[in-house]
């Protein structure tokens, strides 16, 4: 025996909200465009920025650190 539409239906349960009508979709038309291919040399150059703005990052670390050490050097010295 194949099971019927309203056997498969049975356990699912109504929606409501829609009033029957489609659901519009959640992406804009225009927003729903696949991105451009992405070429390798996009992928380099992504990777480089990224390496240079964590390099940057740990220098900027460093640099608090040092200063705050040299700080504390001199503010204990003084006492």
């Amino acid at each position: 025996m194949k099971p019927t539409l309203e056997d498969l239906l049975a356990g699912v349960p109504a929606r409501d909200g829609n009033g029957g009508t489609p659901l519009a979709p959640s992406v804009s038309a225009s927003k729903a465009k696949t991105a451009e291919p992405v070429t390798q040399i996009d992928k380099t150059t992504a990777n480089a920025k990224r390496v240079l703005d964590e390099e940057a990052q740990a220098r900027a670390d460093k640099t608090a650190h040092l200063k705050a050490a040299r700080e504390a050097r001199d503010g204990s010295g003084k006492t």
